[in-house]
């Protein structure tokens, strides 16, 4: 019964033992592959961030041209915006908003921004090879002259990126917007080009590339699991031990009894037959008492 005890309380301790073991390695593992899988976004983020610009702006600076050499046809705008939007996987909403008043001699009003939209657009990467997307043309309606990606081209005359932002329309899409400077013929800032980016098209990562601790977390349970099976069945042979320990206990406390009662039985034999010889013995000397 003691071996059994002892064997549980070994096995109590070693389960213990190789559970913390396992909890330590795959709080240490975790932190690594969580560490790793961070650089690895990090890293791949940036690669694709970095493509994204380069295709987004590639794109904007071919339409610019377009559109300066078009300054006299306003009407083709719309066009171009929406060749914008078609031809690059990347943008949602592509536009060109002139300075007030630019058209004022044409009848136009005081803001001119044509712009082409997707009506649906993906959270994913566009396709490519979409022959029919749903693009639709219209004119800015609200004041975009104290936006950033307005005021930063006409002000410095460079490219400008946007921090994100929360887009106002129905979608609520986290864009991106990057604009540029439209110069007329005397090299003068008239209108800005403009295109939107969704985030969610710079933060598409692979599953593969993302750290899984599935396989950690059933390797974990497994573990477990073999433990608590030891356990069991170190608890059940110290049950069978203690009742079988119970059972030897009674029998010899049985065969101790019957020892003593055929001890009791030998003595009380003894004694009855000394008692039947000191009769004897005491009929006999009656007996002689009378014949003298």
């Amino acid at each position: 019964m003691k071996k059994y005890i002892l064997m549980l309380v070994v096995a109590v301790v070693v389960m213990f033992i190789m559970m913390s073991t396992a909890q330590y390695i795959l709080i240490k593992h975790g932190s690594q592959a969580e560490q790793l899988a961070k650089v690895s976004r990090q890293l791949e983020c940036s690669k694709q961030i970095s493509q994204v610009r380069s295709q987004v702006e590639r794109s904007v600076l071919t339409m610019q041209q377009k559109v300066e050499k078009n300054l006299s046809n306003p009407n083709a705008f719309y066009a171009i915006a929406n060749q914008l939007v078609r031809t690059n996987p990347f943008i949602v909403q592509a536009g060109i908003a002139f300075w007030p008043a630019h058209y004022s001699k044409l009848g136009k009003s005081r803001l001119f921004a044509p712009y082409a939209y997707d009506e649906e657009p993906s959270l994913k990467l566009k396709k490519r090879n979409s022959t029919s997307p749903n693009i639709r043309t219209n004119l800015l309606g609200f004041d975009y002259t104290e936006r950033d990606w307005f005021r930063a081209p006409i002000t410095d005359g460079k490219c400008f990126w946007t921090q994100p932002y929360m887009d106002g329309a129905d979608t609520e899409i986290i864009m991106c917007t990057f604009s540029n400077p439209i110069r007329d013929e005397s090299d003068k800032i008239v209108a800005v080009i403009f295109a939107d980016v969704p985030m969610e098209n710079v933060t598409v990562m692979s599953d593969e590339k993302v750290s899984n601790f599935a396989d950690d977390i059933w390797l974990l349970l497994g573990m477990i699991f073999v433990c608590l099976m030891v356990f069991c069945l170190i608890i059940w042979r110290a049950v069978l031990a203690s009742v079988k320990y119970k059972a030897n206990k009674i029998d010899v406390d049985k065969r101790s009894l019957i020892d003593e009662i055929d001890k009791l039985k030998d003595i009380n034999r003894r004694l009855t037959e000394r008692n039947l010889d000191l009769s004897r013995k005491v009929r006999d000397l009656v007996q002689s008492s009378y014949s003298n």
